[in-house]
């Protein structure tokens, strides 16, 4: 287990967007563990993602927007009464789900927590490299082993992941909300 089951964590969630209350459905869709609400304990690499999606929603969209990062206090004692999958590393298994992931609008899963590295930009670059089929045919054992090759899994931070509103009971808002 990524942490001791009786403490309580600082966990981050960096966005655009101002949170009353977290609903995993507002989450984005084809993402590492499935469309739904995502932390970390990096509080850097949730203020990159709030910045970038800034960027993003500027660029591409043409709107202005503020980029937030969002404190919470998660209870791993609460955590135990839901559904966990955990993966310690970015292995074959943890690449699989990913991808399975990231071609379904939803979820390919019925977890209510995950904790495991984040696929990052590099990361997406090798997935679409994938699923073009650049490493061989996609599902092969060739170009699933050539793609978790060319993963940096070493450099990934973690990431929780929670795919329903009852699981998110486990995290309580600390503080004010940073504007970055």
């Amino acid at each position: 287990m990524y942490f001791d089951l009786k403490q309580i964590i600082t966990v981050y969630h960096g966005t655009t967007s101002l949170i009353d209350a977290i609903d995993v459905d507002q989450g984005k869709p084809y993402k590492d563990f499935g469309r739904g609400f995502y932390v970390t304990q990096n509080y850097t690499h949730a203020r990159n993602l709030a910045v970038r999606n800034k960027c993003f929603e500027r660029e591409r969209k043409g709107q202005e927007s503020v980029a937030y990062v969002y404190a919470y206090a998660l209870d791993m004692n609460k955590a135990q009464s839901y559904k966990i999958l955990e993966f310690a590393l970015a292995d074959l298994d943890w690449l699989r789900f990913v991808l399975a992931n990231r071609r379904v609008r939803g979820r390919s899963h019925n977890y209510d927590i995950v904790f495991g590295p984040t696929a990052n930009d590099d990361t997406s670059l090798v997935l679409k490299s994938y699923f073009g089929g650049l490493y061989g045919d996609v599902d092969s054992e060739r170009a699933l082993r050539t793609a978790l090759d060319m993963i940096e899994s070493e450099n990934l931070p973690a990431q929780i992941y929670f795919g329903s509103n009852r699981a998110t009971a486990c995290l309580e808002q600390k503080g004010t909300v940073r504007k970055v």
